[in-house]
C-alpha cells in the first residue's frame, strides 16, 4: 500500500437519531482479520431513544455482532460509504493518489468512511474519537 494512504482499525459510528438536532455516538467499527465488525456503546444502548441502525442485520444489544453470512462488514454500514467516484475523489483530494496507482493500493473500507467527510447525506458519520 501506498505510504501516502493511511490504515486505520477503528471508527466511531454517529447517529442523527429521528427527531433530533444532534448526532449521539452509537457504536465503534474495529477492522481484526480482515472483517470488520460493529458493536453499540453502553451509553448508546441505554438512551430511551436509540434505535437499532438497521435491525436484520445490527440488532440493538451489548457485545460484537456477528457479520450476515457472506459479508465482510455489515452491509448498512457498507452502504454508507462512499461509491467507486467518491473513493477515487478520497484518494487524489487527500493523499494525491491517480490514475494507475490506485488499482495497486489495497485500502481499507475504514479509511473510506473516516475520510468521507461529515457534510454529506445520510444519518451515519465516522469519526476518529466518539
Amino acid at each position: 500500500m501506498s505510504s501516502k494512504v493511511p490504515k486505520y482499525d477503528e471508527a466511531y459510528v454517529w447517529v442523527w437519531l429521528p427527531g433530533e438536532t444532534a448526532p449521539v455516538v452509537a457504536g465503534r467499527l474495529y477492522a481484526h482479520d480482515g472483517l470488520v465488525s460493529f458493536n453499540y456503546g453502553r451509553s448508546f444502548r441505554e438512551l430511551g431513544s436509540a434505535i437499532p441502525l438497521y435491525l436484520p442485520e445490527l440488532p440493538l444489544k451489548a457485545g460484537e455482532l456477528p457479520l450476515l453470512p457472506g459479508l465482510t462488514m455489515p452491509g448498512c454500514i457498507r452502504d454508507a460509504a462512499p461509491d467507486a467516484w467518491g473513493r477515487r475523489v478520497i484518494l487524489n483530494r487527500k493523499f494525491g493518489v491517480k490514475g494507475d496507482e490506485i488499482a495497486r493500493l489495497d485500502i481499507s473500507e475504514l479509511t473510506f468512511l473516516l475520510e468521507s467527510g461529515s457534510d454529506r447525506i445520510g444519518a451515519l458519520d465516522f469519526q476518529f474519537s466518539p
